[in-house]
C-alpha cells in the first residue's frame, strides 16, 4: 500500500511543495496537509512533545491529526503525518512581518532546551565535508565568475577557506548556548493571520546552537518563497528582524564574539551546496536569490 492508497488520494494529485512530498487533501470535510516526516521513528515523539510545548507557551504551531486512530503513519518504510491546513497570508516582506518573524524565532529559542536529544553535532562533519567545501567553492567560481571575483565575493570565500582550513576549530571548542530549534526557520514556513503568526512545517527540528539557527534564518529566510524578495535581508531588514528576536533572547558575549565565524560555517553547511545544486527549471526569482548569496557581505550583518 502506498501513500495514495492509504490516505485515499487521487493518483493525479501532485505535491504542493517542489522540494518534498506534501499533499493537500480533504478528510472529514476539513482541509489537511499530508507530508513525509522524520525518518527516525524515535525522533517523532519528541517532535510532537515540542510542538505541544510551543503551544503551551503561546506559540501558534501545527500538531498532527489522528487518522486511522494514529498520529504517525509508516508507509513503505517512510513516516507520514497529517496536519491541519492553516489559512492565512503569505510573507510580503513588510516591516511588521519581518519584525514579528524575528520575534517568533526569539520566542521559539526561549521556550526550551530539553525536549530533543538529537540535533547539531560536530561529529557529523568529517574530512569529506571539508574537502567538499573547497570543491563547492571551485564550482561557484566557475558558475558565477563575475560575482565570485567581486570585492564582496573575494572577501567571503577567502574567509570561508581560511576557517575551513582549520576545520572551524575556533567554534568547536566553544560552549555555545543551544535551544530546541526549528532548524528551518524561513518565510515559506510562516502563515500570517490578523494579530497572530503561525509556524508550520516544524519537522526538521532538533537541538541546535541558537546562533546557528539565527544565522540560518539570516541566510535562507527568503529562499523558496515566491512572495519574498529575490535577495537576503538588507542590513536594515536584518536589524529589524534582530530587534524582534532580542525581545525574547539575550545573546551572550560568546555568541556575539563568534557570530561571524558561525555565520560563515552555516554558509558552508547550508548555502554553498545549494548555490551549486540550483536546477534549470527553478523560478527566475529563486535563481536570482541564489546568485545574490555569492556576494553576501557577511561583515555587515551583526548581532550586537
Amino acid at each position: 500500500m502506498d501513500v495514495y492508497e492509504y490516505f485515499g488520494l487521487s493518483r493525479d494529485v501532485g505535491s504542493i511543495y517542489k522540494y518534498a512530498p506534501v499533499f493537500q487533501h480533504v478528510i472529514d470535510g476539513k482541509k489537511v496537509i499530508i507530508k513525509k516526516t522524520k525518518e527516525q521513528i524515535d525522533r517523532l515523539a519528541p517532535l510532537i512533545n515540542w510542538q505541544k510545548k510551543l503551544s503551551e507557551n503561546g506559540i501558534n504551531t501545527i500538531h498532527p491529526l489522528r487518522f486511522n486512530d494514529k498520529l504517525i503513519h509508516s508507509i513503505d518504510d517512510e513516516n507520514w503525518v497529517v496536519y491541519p491546513f492553516i489559512e492565512g497570508d503569505r510573507y510580503q516582506s513588510t516591516q511588521e512581518q519581518i519584525y514579528t518573524a524575528g520575534e517568533l524565532l526569539g520566542r521559539v529559542h526561549s521556550t526550551s532546551d530539553s525536549v530533543f536529544k538529537h540535533g547539531f553535532s560536530w561529529e557529523d562533519y568529517d574530512e569529506e565535508f571539508y574537502d567538499e567545501i573547497l570543491d563547492d567553492i571551485e564550482k561557484i567560481s566557475l558558475r558565477y565568475p563575475r560575482e565570485f571575483n567581486s570585492e564582496a565575493g573575494k572577501k567571503l570565500f577567502d574567509n570561508v577557506k581560511s576557517l575551513a582550513s582549520n576545520k572551524f576549530d575556533c567554534l568547536k571548542t566553544r560552549e555555545l548556548p543551544t535551544s530546541d530549534c526549528t532548524w528551518d526557520f524561513k518565510a515559506s514556513n510562516l502563515i500570517y493571520q490578523p494579530k497572530t503568526l503561525y509556524l508550520i512545517d516544524t519537522d526538521n527540528a532538533g537541538k541546535v546552537p541558537r546562533i546557528f539557527d539565527l544565522a540560518l534564518a539570516l541566510l535562507l529566510f527568503h529562499t523558496t518563497e515566491d512572495t519574498a524578495p529575490n535577495r537576503i535581508f538588507t542590513v536594515d531588514e536584518w536589524k529589524l528582524f534582530l530587534s524582534g528576536y532580542k525581545k525574547h533572547v539575550e545573546l551572550t558575549d560568546i555568541e556575539k564574539r563568534y557570530w561571524q565565524n558561525m555565520l560563515l560555517f552555516v554558509y558552508t553547511d547550508e548555502v554553498s551546496w545549494a548555490i551549486n545544486d540550483i536546477e534549470d527549471d527553478e523560478s527566475n526569482r529563486q535563481k536570482t536569490f541564489v546568485k545574490s548569496l555569492v556576494t553576501f557581505n557577511f561583515s555587515q550583518y551583526l548581532i550586537e
